[in-house]
């Protein structure tokens, strides 16, 4: 704080002002207390009453201010009037400047120009110094003595409220630009200020130094298309010269690439900004990543529901010379010799491997078949048995065991379909969880009179802690382009919360991780996705 109680800003500018006057030699009067001092105080404060009926008169129509509001007028300006005649009979008095200070930073003064208010102060400035020539009419030396330490004293009051007027403007500038500044910082897009003649980074977003891993002194200088790998940098260069000679450009076929070498698709929204003396190119660098990933899955979803609509039609198809085989395996039974014991037994592993066939084809048709998103009652126990079955060979192949613990639980309100595409989805996920083989644990039980209990446990590799919290979001995925059946695990708990449910995941790296899920045994409504 400074020597006069105001904070050290204050204090070091009216020392400003003092020392700027003192040097242009405007201070003929010391700013010190004085008789002359205290007469023109006694002067200005007894002829105050008429000073300020005068100026309301003449500034309320002037600045358009209702004659309703005059009353509050003249009170608010005789007490603004007499801050500053106490700082003319005592210099160190500074009251009238630190009000002066704060409204033209954020008080009622601060809403218009400078010039409005600086009228107004000349106005008060004429109506004084016509009250003191006609109140010393008879005394000229006094008058001129007086009119010239009033003179003396407005001269400083106009030069102190024109710089805190500058320094008010100022203030919101660079409280503008603060908040432009943290705005550009937070958006969800790395974005370039960029040279318009040179194609030189000038300053980048904190977006874009975390993306691609460099910090803001390495970025400034860097040409814009040294970001882009080598075979985009001419496609770059012919974005930044259309920015330039168009005023705006975008495309959506351009990558970054990090520090580290990562590769990001982007979307570039590039635009030419004019102001004041700047000119400068502002690209909008928006990470396609995300949308990317649901293209190849929406693509993946399509070509599963394709192999669905083929395997429904083979399956179709084979049902036919199926059954001529099943009826020619019948026939053969009654012409061959019964009692070769090798034929017999030929006979019946054929009959069994056909129904096993007639079996999986009944399943797969099941699970091609579109049940809608009607509520229906769904034995758990057997949908999982079909589903097996129906992954069987996959399962195998994987060098995944199978250990099946099915409760007494019975049937469940749900929806057949869907409930046959979590089951899938879970299985599927446990088995690309384990790549060198494992064991696959499915369990039902009942959690309580009214809620049924699945569980999926595997040997996999399992989640990382970090990751757990992620695993239900959209998009999220650890998996290359192509593994997986298309369908989320954030679909699987859509799913699963639309018929009642709720589903938990529990994990241990290098251990192994359980899906729990739990449904209603008795029929609700399912909600609406």
């Amino acid at each position: 704080m400074g020597t006069d109680g105001h904070d050290d800003a204050l204090a070091e500018h009216l020392r400003r002002i003092e020392r700027y006057m003192r040097g242009c030699t405007l201070l003929r009067f010391p700013r010190a207390k004085s008789a002359l001092r205290d007469e023109l105080a006694r002067a200005l404060d007894e002829t105050m009453p008429e000073v300020v009926s005068g100026w309301v008169g003449h500034i309320g129509p002037a600045f358009g201010i209702p004659q309703a509001q005059w009353a509050d007028l003249s009170h608010d300006i005789e007490i603004a009037l007499r801050r500053w005649v106490q700082h003319i009979a005592d210099p160190e008095d500074c009251d009238t400047y630190v009000y002066l200070r704060r409204h033209a930073r954020q008080g009622f003064i601060s809403k218009f120009p400078a010039s409005r208010f600086l009228s107004g102060q000349m106005k008060v400035f004429q109506l004084m110094g016509n009250a003191i020539r006609r109140r010393y009419a008879d005394d000229q030396p006094r008058r001129k003595e007086l009119l010239a330490l009033l003179a003396q004293e407005f001269e400083e009051r106009i030069l102190h409220i024109t710089d805190f007027f500058v320094e008010a403007r100022e203030e919101q500038l660079r409280e503008q630009e603060a908040t432009y500044r943290r705005s550009i910082d937070s958006a969800p897009a790395a974005i370039f200020k960029i040279d318009s003649d040179t194609g030189a980074l000038l300053a980048a977003n904190f977006v874009a130094e975390q993306r691609l891993e460099y910090p803001s002194e390495e970025l400034r200088g860097m040409k814009a298309w040294d970001l882009h790998p080598a075979d985009e940098r001419l496609a770059a260069i012919a974005l930044w010269e259309e920015t330039r000679t168009k005023g705006n450009a975008n495309r959506d076929d351009l990558h970054h690439r990090t520090r580290s070498g990562t590769v990001i698709p982007i979307f570039v929204n590039s635009g030419l900004i004019e102001y004041g003396e700047q000119r400068f190119i502002q690209q909008i660098c928006v990470d396609m990543s995300d949308r990317q990933r649901l293209e190849d899955q929406l693509i993946q979803s399509e070509k599963m529901a394709a192999i669905g609509q083929l395997a429904a039609g083979i399956a179709h198809e084979i049902r036919n010379p199926l059954a001529i085989i099943m009826n020619a395996l019948y026939d053969l039974a009654e012409i061959v010799d019964g009692g070769n014991a090798e034929v017999r037994e030929d006979l019946r592993i054929a009959k069994e491997e056909m129904d096993r066939v007639q079996t999986i084809i009944n399943s797969l048709l099941e699970f091609s078949r579109d049940s809608g998103a009607t509520v229906e009652t769904v034995d758990i126990n057997d949908l999982l048995r079909k589903t097996l079955l129906l992954m069987n060979k996959y399962l195998q192949n994987s060098d995944v065991r199978v250990v099946t613990e099915l409760g007494d639980i019975g049937p469940c309100p749900a929806n057949q379909n869907a409930l046959r595409q979590i089951f899938l989805n879970l299985i599927t996920n446990a088995v690309q969880a384990m790549p060198h083989g494992g064991e696959l644990s499915v369990r039902t039980s009942l959690a309580s009179d009214r809620r049924v209990r699945l569980e999926f446990t595997d040997t996999g590799i399992g989640i990382p802690p970090e990751q757990l919290n992620d695993i239900f979001n959209p998009f999220f995925t650890t998996k290359s382009p192509g593994q997986g059946t298309g369908l989320g695990l954030s679909v699987v708990h859509s799913v699963v919360r639309r018929y009642h449910g709720d589903i938990n995941v529990r994990s241990a790296p290098n251990v192994g991780t359980t899906f729990t899920i739990e449904l209603p045994t008795r029929r609700l409504e399912p909600v609406q996705p």
